[in-house]
């Protein structure tokens, strides 16, 4: 792709040294005033404040007008001004990412050369700023680099700047797009260490940290990570209160740590800043069982233009409501899409069990697994639902908490369907037990055993 100059590259190449762009300075005055302080300048060598003067106005003209001219006119204040102060590092910043700009804005920058001026200026090696080998991956022709070569680029990049933002985040992206996840999670790592609590790092570290979580929990006690991640929330969601992904984000921690009312809560925000998250806010609202919201989402929306996700959620509402039609209707549309779950194949199908039609059951189940890579506890799932393994057998099989909870689940449908209510309810009480609360399995659960226990208060 072509190289333009605009602001997004000079983001680029630098996170921490933009400056702001004022009002554009009257011409005629401006151009007085630099004929003053650049003649001021010249006579008396040793005093810089004329100097310093003229380069900043200077800057202004060139952030305000953003052209060759000018761009060349505060290089060559900043020049001079860096000649009579070396180690002023405000200076040899200004002096440094001018000319990486004017590189992009030219097409042309002798790497070889700034390689060798920035390897001789340490402070430029400790901030957020790109180093000259990035600019070989701005300025390639298009096509002309593989990915292995960028891959490549960026490594050196980091070798040579380990506090540069961008670098992480673009290597970052080059990984995980070759479903390197452990690689993504170390960069991110790293570069959280060099620069804690940057929030261009913080974000996608803690969806790298968050997504591994799911899996830990099933193990083992996560509360500690939880909480860091709750507080790392907390410090994005505070900088940047209008960014909707992070008030999202913050409440799929809130439901991991089993906070959902505070997990609703958070949203509803993002909701209110981006209406993309209607989805995931009718699970969050399904999860602390507020069933009217719920079912209120769905009845605006036609079966066919439901995501798979919206459909697997609404038949498992709809399993867990004991609404077996309505459950069966969403099978004929869920069973059609390429992107369908094992649990919504074995879940959904039990709704045809319930009323009465096993050979439908059936031919969902062998419909549904032909676009399904089943896992081998998937398959002790399926021999139990199918009766070919017994309750005890299924358990045993189990290897942590998470296939317990889904043990618990086909067991308790399973116990529906041979009308055991008082088995229902002690597996339904058992997942609530375990405490996965990011499974379906225990919202449903726990919806349930809130429904039983209201009911019981009533009679």
């Amino acid at each position: 792709m072509k190289i333009f100059y605009s602001s997004f590259l000079i983001l680029l190449l630098s996170a921490c040294a933009s400056t702001k762009k004022e009002a554009s300075t009257s011409l005629p005055m401006a151009e007085s005033n630099a004929s003053q302080l650049a003649s001021k300048a010249a006579r008396y060598p040793k005093d810089t404040v004329a100097l310093t003067q003229l380069a900043a106005m200077h800057l202004e003209q060139y952030e305000a007008n953003k052209n060759l001219y000018y761009i060349n006119q505060v290089i060559a204040s900043y020049d001079e001004l860096l000649k009579r102060q070396p180690y002023n590092h405000d200076v040899l910043l200004q002096f440094y990412r001018l000319n990486l700009f004017k590189g992009l804005a030219t097409h042309h920058y002798d790497i070889a050369h700034w390689q060798a001026f920035y390897q001789q200026q340490p402070f430029l090696q400790t901030i957020d700023i790109a180093p000259p080998s990035y600019m070989e991956l701005l300025l390639a022709p298009q096509d002309s680099l593989s990915n292995n070569d960028r891959i490549n680029i960026l490594k050196n990049t980091l070798a040579e700047s380990p506090y540069f933002v961008n670098g992480y985040l673009a290597l970052t992206a080059m990984y995980a797009a070759r479903d390197k996840m452990q690689l993504s999670s170390f960069l991110l790592e790293t570069a959280n260490k060099h620069m804690p609590n940057n929030l261009e790092i913080l974000a996608p570290l803690n969806e790298f940290r968050v997504e591994g979580l799911f899996d830990k929990a099933c193990e083992r006690d996560v509360s500690v990570e939880l909480n860091q991640a709750f507080e790392d929330y907390k410090l994005l969601v505070k900088s940047a209160p209008e960014n909707a992904d992070y008030h999202m984000q913050l409440s799929t921690v809130l439901r991991l740590m089993g906070r959902m009312r505070m997990s609703s809560f958070s949203a509803k925000k993002a909701v209110s800043i981006s209406p993309r998250f209607q989805s995931a806010l009718a699970e969050a609202q399904f999860w602390t069982g507020n069933d009217k919201t719920v079912t209120e989402y769905f009845s605006t929306k036609a079966i066919a233009s439901l995501n798979t996700n919206d459909l697997y959620l609404a038949i498992f509402f709809n399993v867990t409501n004991f609404n077996w039609q309505q459950a069966a209707t969403l099978m004929e549309e869920y069973i059609t899409r390429n992107d369908i779950s094992f649990y919504g194949v074995l879940y959904g199908a039990h709704a045809y069990k319930m009323l009465g039609q096993e050979d439908l059951a059936q031919q969902i189940i062998v419909t549904g697994l032909n676009k399904i890579t089943l896992k081998p506890w998937h398959k002790q799932m399926l021999n139990f639902a199918n009766q070919q393994i017994s309750s005890e057998q299924l358990m045993a099989a189990s290897q942590n908490k998470c296939d317990q909870s889904e043990a618990y689940f086909i067991q308790a449908l399973t116990a529906v369907q041979e009308g055991k209510t008082a088995v229902f309810e002690q597996h339904m009480a058992s997942i609530v037990d375990l405490k996965i609360y990011s499974f379906y399995e225990y919202a449903g659960a726990k919806n349930i055993m809130k429904k039983i226990t209201i009911a019981a208060s009533k009679s």
